[in-house]
Protein backbone atom coordinates (compact mmCIF):
# COMPACT_ATOMS: atom_id res chain seq x y z
CA UNK A 1 0.00 0.00 0.00
CA UNK A 2 1.29 3.45 -0.87
CA UNK A 3 1.76 5.93 1.96
CA UNK A 4 0.59 9.55 1.69
CA UNK A 5 3.90 10.84 0.32
CA UNK A 6 4.11 8.09 -2.30
CA UNK A 7 0.53 8.74 -3.42
CA UNK A 8 1.14 12.47 -3.73
CA UNK A 9 4.25 11.98 -5.87
CA UNK A 10 3.28 8.86 -7.83
CA UNK A 11 3.09 10.65 -11.18
CA UNK A 12 6.06 12.96 -10.67
CA UNK A 13 9.32 11.94 -12.38
CA UNK A 14 12.08 10.95 -9.97
CA UNK A 15 15.23 13.02 -9.76
CA UNK A 16 17.24 9.92 -8.94
CA UNK A 17 16.42 6.22 -9.12
CA UNK A 18 18.54 3.54 -7.43
CA UNK A 19 17.64 0.36 -9.30
CA UNK A 20 18.44 -3.28 -8.65
CA UNK A 21 20.25 -3.10 -5.33
CA UNK A 22 19.95 -5.12 -2.11
CA UNK A 23 18.59 -2.83 0.60
CA UNK A 24 19.76 -2.88 4.21
CA UNK A 25 17.37 -0.41 5.82
CA UNK A 26 19.55 0.27 8.88
CA UNK A 27 17.28 -1.31 11.47
CA UNK A 28 19.12 -4.64 11.55
CA UNK A 29 16.37 -6.35 9.56
CA UNK A 30 17.15 -8.87 6.84
CA UNK A 31 18.09 -7.29 3.49
CA UNK A 32 15.75 -7.37 0.51
CA UNK A 33 15.80 -6.37 -3.18
CA UNK A 34 14.26 -2.95 -3.68
CA UNK A 35 14.49 0.15 -5.87
CA UNK A 36 14.63 3.57 -4.22
CA UNK A 37 13.20 6.76 -5.71
CA UNK A 38 14.39 10.22 -4.70
CA UNK A 39 12.95 13.65 -5.37
CA UNK A 40 14.91 16.60 -4.08
CA UNK A 41 16.53 15.55 -0.79
CA UNK A 42 13.85 13.04 0.14
CA UNK A 43 13.19 9.34 -0.39
CA UNK A 44 9.74 9.21 -1.99
CA UNK A 45 9.38 5.58 -3.05
CA UNK A 46 10.77 2.15 -2.15
CA UNK A 47 9.41 -0.62 -4.35
CA UNK A 48 9.83 -2.15 -7.79
CA UNK A 49 10.19 1.12 -9.72
CA UNK A 50 11.18 -0.30 -13.11
CA UNK A 51 8.42 1.66 -14.87
CA UNK A 52 8.97 4.92 -13.00
CA UNK A 53 10.50 7.74 -15.09
CA UNK A 54 13.66 9.28 -13.62
CA UNK A 55 16.09 12.00 -14.60
CA UNK A 56 19.07 9.88 -13.49
CA UNK A 57 19.25 6.13 -12.88
CA UNK A 58 21.99 4.40 -10.91
CA UNK A 59 22.45 0.71 -11.62
CA UNK A 60 22.80 -0.85 -8.17
CA UNK A 61 23.01 -4.44 -9.39
CA UNK A 62 25.37 -6.38 -7.13
CA UNK A 63 25.58 -3.52 -4.62
CA UNK A 64 24.40 -3.22 -1.05
CA UNK A 65 22.30 -0.09 -0.44
CA UNK A 66 22.29 1.34 3.08
CA UNK A 67 21.62 4.58 4.94
CA UNK A 68 24.61 6.90 4.85
CA UNK A 69 26.94 6.07 7.72
CA UNK A 70 26.91 8.33 10.77
CA UNK A 71 30.28 8.83 12.46
CA UNK A 72 29.37 9.48 16.09
CA UNK A 73 32.86 10.54 17.17
CA UNK A 74 35.16 12.80 15.14
CA UNK A 75 37.36 15.87 15.50
CA UNK A 76 36.74 17.21 12.02
CA UNK A 77 35.93 20.68 13.33
CA UNK A 78 39.72 21.00 13.47
CA UNK A 79 40.08 20.57 9.70
CA UNK A 80 36.71 21.21 8.11
CA UNK A 81 37.47 24.81 7.16
CA UNK A 82 40.42 23.74 5.01
CA UNK A 83 39.04 20.33 3.94
CA UNK A 84 35.43 21.04 2.93
CA UNK A 85 35.37 18.09 0.50
CA UNK A 86 35.78 15.71 3.46
CA UNK A 87 37.06 13.03 1.10
CA UNK A 88 38.53 10.68 3.72
CA UNK A 89 35.07 10.19 5.26
CA UNK A 90 33.02 10.45 2.09
CA UNK A 91 34.91 7.61 0.40
CA UNK A 92 33.89 5.30 3.26
CA UNK A 93 30.19 6.04 2.85
CA UNK A 94 29.96 8.48 5.76
CA UNK A 95 27.30 11.15 5.24
CA UNK A 96 27.14 12.71 8.74
CA UNK A 97 29.72 13.38 11.45
CA UNK A 98 29.55 14.46 15.09
CA UNK A 99 32.37 16.86 15.92
CA UNK A 100 33.40 18.58 19.15
CA UNK A 101 34.30 15.37 20.96
CA UNK A 102 36.72 14.73 23.86
CA UNK A 103 35.94 18.11 25.40
CA UNK A 104 37.45 19.95 22.42
CA UNK A 105 35.07 22.12 20.37
CA UNK A 106 36.88 24.38 17.93
CA UNK A 107 33.71 26.39 17.37
CA UNK A 108 33.83 27.54 21.00
CA UNK A 109 37.52 28.50 20.98
CA UNK A 110 38.57 32.12 21.42
CA UNK A 111 41.54 34.15 20.24
CA UNK A 112 43.27 34.20 23.63
CA UNK A 113 46.48 32.75 25.03
CA UNK A 114 44.62 29.80 26.56
CA UNK A 115 43.80 28.71 23.01
CA UNK A 116 47.32 29.12 21.63
CA UNK A 117 47.44 25.48 20.49
CA UNK A 118 44.19 25.80 18.55
CA UNK A 119 45.28 29.12 17.11
CA UNK A 120 48.64 27.80 15.93
CA UNK A 121 47.02 24.70 14.48
CA UNK A 122 44.72 26.85 12.34
CA UNK A 123 47.39 29.36 11.36
CA UNK A 124 49.46 26.49 10.02
CA UNK A 125 46.82 26.14 7.30
CA UNK A 126 46.30 29.84 6.70
CA UNK A 127 43.24 30.28 8.94
CA UNK A 128 42.56 32.75 11.71
CA UNK A 129 40.63 31.96 14.88
CA UNK A 130 38.31 34.91 14.37
CA UNK A 131 34.80 33.65 15.14
CA UNK A 132 33.11 34.89 18.28
CA UNK A 133 30.81 32.05 19.30
CA UNK A 134 29.52 28.68 18.15
CA UNK A 135 26.87 30.24 15.93
CA UNK A 136 29.39 32.33 14.00
CA UNK A 137 31.63 29.29 13.53
CA UNK A 138 28.77 27.16 12.24
CA UNK A 139 27.59 29.94 9.93
CA UNK A 140 31.10 30.18 8.52
CA UNK A 141 31.04 26.43 7.83
CA UNK A 142 27.65 26.79 6.12
CA UNK A 143 28.76 29.72 4.00
CA UNK A 144 31.83 27.81 2.85
CA UNK A 145 29.87 24.66 2.05
CA UNK A 146 30.68 21.10 3.11
CA UNK A 147 30.34 17.68 1.52
CA UNK A 148 28.82 15.94 4.56
CA UNK A 149 26.45 16.85 7.37
CA UNK A 150 27.93 17.79 10.72
CA UNK A 151 26.57 18.21 14.22
CA UNK A 152 28.65 19.44 17.13
CA UNK A 153 28.94 18.76 20.81
CA UNK A 154 29.93 21.51 23.24
CA UNK A 155 33.36 20.67 24.63
CA UNK A 156 33.78 20.93 28.39
CA UNK A 157 37.52 21.54 28.12
CA UNK A 158 36.97 24.39 25.67
CA UNK A 159 34.29 25.98 27.85
CA UNK A 160 36.53 25.64 30.90
CA UNK A 161 39.37 27.40 29.07
CA UNK A 162 37.00 30.23 28.14
CA UNK A 163 36.18 30.78 31.80
CA UNK A 164 39.25 29.62 33.76
CA UNK A 165 42.05 29.38 31.25
CA UNK A 166 44.26 26.43 32.11
CA UNK A 167 43.96 26.81 35.89
CA UNK A 168 44.72 23.46 37.59
CA UNK A 169 41.95 23.66 40.17
CA UNK A 170 38.23 23.32 40.68
CA UNK A 171 36.01 26.29 39.71
CA UNK A 172 34.55 28.61 42.29
CA UNK A 173 30.81 29.22 42.39
CA UNK A 174 30.92 32.12 39.93
CA UNK A 175 33.16 30.26 37.48
CA UNK A 176 30.95 27.19 37.48
CA UNK A 177 27.90 29.38 36.91
CA UNK A 178 29.64 31.05 33.96
CA UNK A 179 30.53 27.65 32.47
CA UNK A 180 26.89 26.65 32.78
CA UNK A 181 25.82 29.84 31.01
CA UNK A 182 28.37 29.29 28.22
CA UNK A 183 27.12 25.74 27.78
CA UNK A 184 23.52 26.89 27.75
CA UNK A 185 24.34 29.42 25.04
CA UNK A 186 26.14 26.79 22.95
CA UNK A 187 23.13 24.49 23.24
CA UNK A 188 20.82 27.33 22.21
CA UNK A 189 23.06 27.90 19.18
CA UNK A 190 22.78 24.29 18.09
CA UNK A 191 25.16 22.07 20.10
CA UNK A 192 23.63 18.60 20.53
CA UNK A 193 25.14 17.79 23.91
CA UNK A 194 28.22 17.96 26.12
CA UNK A 195 31.56 16.22 25.63
CA UNK A 196 34.50 15.86 27.98
CA UNK A 197 38.11 14.79 27.73
CA UNK A 198 39.10 14.11 31.31
CA UNK A 199 42.53 12.79 30.34
CA UNK A 200 43.48 16.16 28.86
CA UNK A 201 44.24 19.65 30.15
CA UNK A 202 42.10 21.31 31.45
CA UNK A 203 39.40 18.63 31.68
CA UNK A 204 41.61 16.59 34.00
CA UNK A 205 41.14 19.20 36.73
CA UNK A 206 37.36 18.68 36.90
CA UNK A 207 35.61 16.41 39.36
CA UNK A 208 32.28 14.56 39.37
CA UNK A 209 30.48 17.53 40.94
CA UNK A 210 31.64 19.92 38.19
CA UNK A 211 30.78 17.52 35.39
CA UNK A 212 27.40 16.67 36.89
CA UNK A 213 26.47 20.35 37.19
CA UNK A 214 27.24 20.86 33.51
CA UNK A 215 25.65 17.60 32.41
CA UNK A 216 22.41 18.73 34.02
CA UNK A 217 22.37 21.75 31.72
CA UNK A 218 22.79 19.49 28.70
CA UNK A 219 20.10 17.15 30.01
CA UNK A 220 17.61 19.99 30.35
CA UNK A 221 18.20 20.82 26.67
CA UNK A 222 17.61 17.22 25.60
CA UNK A 223 21.27 16.49 24.90
CA UNK A 224 23.59 13.66 25.87
CA UNK A 225 27.02 13.39 27.53
CA UNK A 226 29.93 11.88 25.59
CA UNK A 227 33.16 11.33 27.44
CA UNK A 228 36.76 10.47 26.75
CA UNK A 229 37.42 8.84 30.10
CA UNK A 230 39.88 10.12 32.66
CA UNK A 231 42.00 7.05 32.00
CA UNK A 232 41.72 4.18 29.53
CA UNK A 233 44.40 2.00 31.10
CA UNK A 234 45.42 1.41 34.71
CA UNK A 235 42.31 3.03 36.19
CA UNK A 236 39.88 2.22 33.38
CA UNK A 237 37.24 0.72 35.65
CA UNK A 238 37.36 3.65 38.06
CA UNK A 239 37.04 6.03 35.11
CA UNK A 240 33.98 4.22 33.78
CA UNK A 241 32.46 4.38 37.25
CA UNK A 242 33.07 8.14 37.29
CA UNK A 243 31.35 8.60 33.91
CA UNK A 244 28.36 6.56 35.07
CA UNK A 245 28.17 8.62 38.27
CA UNK A 246 27.98 11.84 36.24
CA UNK A 247 25.29 10.45 33.93
CA UNK A 248 23.28 8.98 36.79
CA UNK A 249 23.55 12.17 38.83
CA UNK A 250 22.42 14.33 35.92
CA UNK A 251 19.85 11.90 34.51
CA UNK A 252 21.45 12.23 31.09
CA UNK A 253 22.19 9.64 28.37
CA UNK A 254 25.86 8.62 28.36
CA UNK A 255 28.13 7.89 25.40
CA UNK A 256 31.41 6.13 26.30
CA UNK A 257 33.85 7.25 23.63
CA UNK A 258 36.28 4.97 21.74
CA UNK A 259 36.05 2.25 24.36
CA UNK A 260 39.23 0.24 24.87
CA UNK A 261 41.85 -0.90 27.39
CA UNK A 262 45.33 0.49 26.83
CA UNK A 263 48.62 -1.30 27.56
CA UNK A 264 49.09 -5.08 27.90
CA UNK A 265 48.74 -5.09 31.68
CA UNK A 266 45.16 -3.85 31.27
CA UNK A 267 44.03 -6.10 28.45
CA UNK A 268 40.81 -7.90 29.27
CA UNK A 269 39.44 -5.14 31.49
CA UNK A 270 36.76 -4.40 28.90
CA UNK A 271 34.99 -7.54 30.10
CA UNK A 272 34.53 -5.82 33.46
CA UNK A 273 33.65 -2.40 32.05
CA UNK A 274 30.96 -3.85 29.80
CA UNK A 275 29.56 -5.63 32.86
CA UNK A 276 29.54 -2.26 34.63
CA UNK A 277 27.47 -0.88 31.76
CA UNK A 278 25.09 -3.84 32.17
CA UNK A 279 24.64 -3.06 35.85
CA UNK A 280 24.07 0.65 35.25
CA UNK A 281 21.51 -0.06 32.54
CA UNK A 282 19.62 -2.29 34.96
CA UNK A 283 19.36 0.80 37.20
CA UNK A 284 17.91 2.77 34.30
CA UNK A 285 20.99 4.62 33.03
CA UNK A 286 20.96 5.11 29.24
CA UNK A 287 24.45 4.09 28.05
CA UNK A 288 25.85 3.45 24.59
CA UNK A 289 29.44 3.17 23.42
CA UNK A 290 31.55 3.67 20.32
CA UNK A 291 34.79 2.21 19.00
CA UNK A 292 37.32 2.37 16.17
CA UNK A 293 38.59 -0.97 14.81
CA UNK A 294 42.35 -0.63 15.36
CA UNK A 295 44.90 -1.89 17.88
CA UNK A 296 46.65 1.47 18.22
CA UNK A 297 45.53 4.90 19.34
CA UNK A 298 46.99 8.30 18.54
CA UNK A 299 47.28 11.28 20.85
CA UNK A 300 49.85 13.69 22.24
CA UNK A 301 53.23 12.18 23.06
CA UNK A 302 53.09 13.93 26.42
CA UNK A 303 49.76 12.27 27.25
CA UNK A 304 51.20 8.85 26.43
CA UNK A 305 54.55 9.15 28.17
CA UNK A 306 54.32 11.68 31.01
CA UNK A 307 52.50 11.51 34.35
CA UNK A 308 49.27 13.48 34.29
CA UNK A 309 50.48 16.20 36.65
CA UNK A 310 53.30 17.09 34.24
CA UNK A 311 51.02 17.69 31.25
CA UNK A 312 49.82 21.14 32.20
CA UNK A 313 49.49 24.57 30.66
CA UNK A 314 50.32 25.44 27.07
CA UNK A 315 53.04 23.51 25.20
CA UNK A 316 55.42 26.39 25.92
CA UNK A 317 54.60 26.35 29.63
CA UNK A 318 55.05 22.58 29.77
CA UNK A 319 58.38 22.94 27.97
CA UNK A 320 59.58 25.50 30.51
CA UNK A 321 58.67 23.14 33.34
CA UNK A 322 60.49 20.24 31.70
CA UNK A 323 63.62 22.36 31.36
CA UNK A 324 63.66 22.85 35.12
CA UNK A 325 66.13 20.27 36.46
CA UNK A 326 64.19 19.35 39.59
CA UNK A 327 60.89 18.97 37.75
CA UNK A 328 62.52 16.99 34.97
CA UNK A 329 64.09 14.57 37.43
CA UNK A 330 60.74 13.98 39.13
CA UNK A 331 58.96 13.42 35.80
CA UNK A 332 61.70 11.06 34.64
CA UNK A 333 61.30 8.89 37.74
CA UNK A 334 57.59 8.44 36.99
CA UNK A 335 58.08 7.56 33.32
CA UNK A 336 58.25 3.86 32.71
CA UNK A 337 56.34 0.68 32.21
CA UNK A 338 55.97 1.36 28.50
CA UNK A 339 57.21 -0.52 25.48
CA UNK A 340 59.17 2.22 23.74
CA UNK A 341 59.19 0.21 20.53
CA UNK A 342 55.37 0.38 20.44
CA UNK A 343 55.28 4.20 20.36
CA UNK A 344 55.87 5.94 17.01
CA UNK A 345 56.06 9.65 16.28
CA UNK A 346 53.14 10.76 14.08
CA UNK A 347 53.26 14.56 14.00
CA UNK A 348 56.40 16.58 14.66
CA UNK A 349 56.67 19.59 12.31
CA UNK A 350 60.10 20.66 13.50
CA UNK A 351 61.62 17.17 13.21
CA UNK A 352 59.96 15.66 10.15
CA UNK A 353 62.65 12.97 10.04
CA UNK A 354 61.24 11.56 13.30
CA UNK A 355 57.82 10.79 11.79
CA UNK A 356 57.04 7.08 11.58
CA UNK A 357 59.97 6.08 13.79
CA UNK A 358 59.62 4.51 17.21
CA UNK A 359 60.92 6.01 20.44
CA UNK A 360 63.14 2.95 20.82
CA UNK A 361 64.71 3.54 17.40
CA UNK A 362 65.10 7.29 17.88
CA UNK A 363 66.62 6.96 21.33
CA UNK A 364 69.11 4.42 19.99
CA UNK A 365 70.06 6.61 17.05
CA UNK A 366 70.60 9.64 19.29
CA UNK A 367 72.36 7.71 22.05
CA UNK A 368 69.80 8.75 24.66
CA UNK A 369 67.69 6.93 27.18
CA UNK A 370 64.11 6.83 25.79
CA UNK A 371 62.90 8.97 28.66
CA UNK A 372 65.54 11.60 28.01
CA UNK A 373 64.80 11.60 24.30
CA UNK A 374 61.10 12.30 24.99
CA UNK A 375 61.83 14.95 27.62
CA UNK A 376 64.32 16.73 25.34
CA UNK A 377 61.85 16.71 22.46
CA UNK A 378 58.96 18.03 24.55
CA UNK A 379 61.20 20.58 26.26
CA UNK A 380 61.70 22.28 22.91
CA UNK A 381 58.09 23.38 23.24
CA UNK A 382 57.78 24.36 19.61
CA UNK A 383 54.52 22.68 18.73
CA UNK A 384 52.20 19.71 19.18
CA UNK A 385 53.97 16.35 19.01
CA UNK A 386 51.65 13.38 18.55
CA UNK A 387 52.38 9.67 18.59
CA UNK A 388 50.80 6.34 17.76
CA UNK A 389 50.77 3.78 20.55
CA UNK A 390 50.30 0.13 19.57
CA UNK A 391 48.79 -0.89 22.88
CA UNK A 392 45.32 -2.37 22.32
CA UNK A 393 44.65 -6.11 22.25
CA UNK A 394 43.00 -7.55 19.12
CA UNK A 395 40.82 -9.71 21.37
CA UNK A 396 39.60 -6.60 23.19
CA UNK A 397 38.73 -4.90 19.92
CA UNK A 398 36.57 -7.92 19.07
CA UNK A 399 35.04 -8.15 22.55
CA UNK A 400 33.89 -4.55 22.39
CA UNK A 401 32.72 -4.83 18.78
CA UNK A 402 30.60 -7.87 19.60
CA UNK A 403 28.53 -5.83 22.07
CA UNK A 404 25.27 -4.68 20.42
CA UNK A 405 25.42 -1.30 22.20
CA UNK A 406 28.65 -0.31 20.44
CA UNK A 407 28.49 1.91 17.38
CA UNK A 408 31.34 2.87 15.05
CA UNK A 409 33.20 6.12 15.67
CA UNK A 410 36.45 6.98 13.93
CA UNK A 411 37.92 9.49 16.43
CA UNK A 412 39.34 11.01 13.23
CA UNK A 413 40.08 14.35 11.66
CA UNK A 414 38.63 14.57 8.16
CA UNK A 415 41.31 14.75 5.48
CA UNK A 416 42.01 14.67 1.77
CA UNK A 417 44.82 12.79 0.01
CA UNK A 418 45.45 16.01 -1.92
CA UNK A 419 44.83 18.38 0.98
CA UNK A 420 46.90 20.82 2.99
CA UNK A 421 47.63 18.27 5.74
CA UNK A 422 49.03 15.60 3.42
CA UNK A 423 52.50 15.97 4.96
CA UNK A 424 51.13 14.81 8.32
CA UNK A 425 50.90 11.15 9.24
CA UNK A 426 47.41 10.71 10.68
CA UNK A 427 46.02 7.55 12.17
CA UNK A 428 44.58 5.43 9.31
CA UNK A 429 41.20 5.59 11.06
CA UNK A 430 40.68 8.91 9.24
CA UNK A 431 40.46 7.06 5.93
CA UNK A 432 39.55 3.51 6.89
CA UNK A 433 37.36 3.04 9.97
CA UNK A 434 34.00 2.16 8.39
CA UNK A 435 35.47 0.29 5.43
CA UNK A 436 37.66 -1.73 7.81
CA UNK A 437 34.69 -2.83 9.89
CA UNK A 438 32.82 -3.94 6.77
CA UNK A 439 35.73 -5.49 4.87
CA UNK A 440 37.70 -7.11 7.67
CA UNK A 441 35.39 -7.71 10.62
CA UNK A 442 32.24 -8.49 8.61
CA UNK A 443 33.33 -10.04 5.30
CA UNK A 444 36.57 -11.72 6.41
CA UNK A 445 36.18 -12.50 10.12
CA UNK A 446 32.37 -12.67 10.16
CA UNK A 447 32.32 -11.18 13.64
CA UNK A 448 29.18 -9.25 12.72
CA UNK A 449 26.53 -9.79 10.07
CA UNK A 450 26.16 -7.17 7.36
CA UNK A 451 22.84 -5.98 8.72
CA UNK A 452 24.13 -5.72 12.29
CA UNK A 453 27.26 -3.79 11.28
CA UNK A 454 25.16 -1.41 9.21
CA UNK A 455 22.76 -0.93 12.15
CA UNK A 456 25.72 0.11 14.30
CA UNK A 457 26.69 2.69 11.65
CA UNK A 458 23.22 4.10 10.99
CA UNK A 459 20.10 3.71 13.11
CA UNK A 460 21.99 3.23 16.40
CA UNK A 461 23.85 6.56 16.22
CA UNK A 462 20.72 8.23 14.80
CA UNK A 463 18.86 7.02 17.89
CA UNK A 464 21.51 8.49 20.17
CA UNK A 465 21.35 11.80 18.27
CA UNK A 466 17.57 11.93 18.24
CA UNK A 467 17.46 12.09 14.45
CA UNK A 468 14.06 10.93 13.22
CA UNK A 469 14.63 11.23 9.46
CA UNK A 470 18.15 9.89 9.02
CA UNK A 471 19.79 6.56 9.77
CA UNK A 472 17.01 4.42 8.28
CA UNK A 473 15.98 3.95 4.67
CA UNK A 474 12.26 4.74 4.63
CA UNK A 475 9.88 6.80 2.53
CA UNK A 476 9.88 10.37 3.82
CA UNK A 477 13.42 10.25 5.20
CA UNK A 478 16.34 12.32 3.98
CA UNK A 479 18.18 10.66 1.09
CA UNK A 480 21.59 10.15 2.73
CA UNK A 481 22.54 6.82 1.15
CA UNK A 482 25.61 4.70 0.43
CA UNK A 483 25.92 1.99 -2.24
CA UNK A 484 28.91 -0.33 -1.87
CA UNK A 485 30.27 -3.56 -3.29
CA UNK A 486 30.31 -6.17 -0.50
CA UNK A 487 33.08 -8.11 -2.27
CA UNK A 488 35.53 -5.21 -2.47
CA UNK A 489 34.74 -2.71 0.27
CA UNK A 490 38.02 -2.36 2.18
CA UNK A 491 40.29 0.06 3.98
CA UNK A 492 43.53 0.80 2.15
CA UNK A 493 45.09 3.26 4.60
CA UNK A 494 47.94 1.99 6.78
CA UNK A 495 50.02 3.48 9.55
CA UNK A 496 52.89 4.00 7.12
CA UNK A 497 50.72 5.15 4.19
CA UNK A 498 47.62 6.67 5.79
CA UNK A 499 46.50 9.06 3.01
CA UNK A 500 44.69 6.42 0.98
CA UNK A 501 40.95 6.45 0.28
CA UNK A 502 38.82 3.39 1.06
CA UNK A 503 37.77 1.20 -1.84
CA UNK A 504 34.50 -0.47 -2.80
CA UNK A 505 32.12 2.42 -2.16
CA UNK A 506 30.49 3.05 -5.56
CA UNK A 507 28.02 5.84 -4.81
CA UNK A 508 27.33 8.19 -1.91
CA UNK A 509 24.27 10.43 -1.85
CA UNK A 510 24.05 13.37 0.56
CA UNK A 511 20.68 15.07 0.77
CA UNK A 512 19.61 13.60 -2.56
CA UNK A 513 22.75 14.74 -4.42
CA UNK A 514 25.53 12.46 -5.67
CA UNK A 515 28.66 13.12 -3.66
CA UNK A 516 30.52 9.99 -4.85
CA UNK A 517 29.85 8.80 -8.40
CA UNK A 518 31.52 5.56 -9.56
CA UNK A 519 33.95 5.84 -6.64
CA UNK A 520 34.98 9.44 -7.39
CA UNK A 521 34.04 12.55 -5.36
CA UNK A 522 31.84 14.91 -7.38
CA UNK A 523 32.77 18.05 -5.47
CA UNK A 524 29.22 18.55 -4.23
CA UNK A 525 28.67 20.65 -1.11
CA UNK A 526 25.17 19.62 -0.02
CA UNK A 527 26.08 18.79 3.56
CA UNK A 528 24.24 20.64 6.31
CA UNK A 529 25.00 21.82 9.81
CA UNK A 530 22.51 19.87 11.92
CA UNK A 531 21.78 22.01 14.95
CA UNK A 532 20.10 20.64 18.05
CA UNK A 533 16.96 22.68 17.42
CA UNK A 534 16.63 20.96 14.04
CA UNK A 535 17.11 17.46 15.48
CA UNK A 536 18.22 15.98 12.18
CA UNK A 537 16.52 18.36 9.79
Amino acid sequence: MLNTLEMRLTDQPLDLLLRGGVVFDGTGAEPYPCDIGIIGEQIVAMDNLAERPATKILDATGLYVAPGFIDIHTHSDISILFTPGMESSLAQGVTSEVVGNCGIAVGLAQDTEAFSSERRGLERFGLLLNWTDLDSFLRRVEEQGIALNIATLAGHGTIRKRVMGLAPRLPDTNELAQMQRDLETALEQGAIGLSSGLEYVPGMYADVEEMTALAKVAQQAGGFYATHLRDEGDTLEESVAEAIAVAEGAGIPLQLSHHKAEKPRNWGKVVHTLAMVDAAQERGVDILLDQYPYTAYQTGLATIALPGWAVGGTPLAMARNLRHAETRAKVRLEMGGLDWGAIEIATCPHHSDYIGRSIAELSLSTGKDPRDFILDLLAEGETWVSAVHFAIAPDDVERVMADPRVMVGSDAVVMSPNGLAVSDRPHPRSYGTFARVLGYYVREKQLLSWQEAIRRMTSLPAHRLGWKNRGVLAVGNIADIVLFDPQTVSDTATFTQPHSLASGVRYVIVGGTLAIDHGTPTGSRTGKVLRRSGRGS
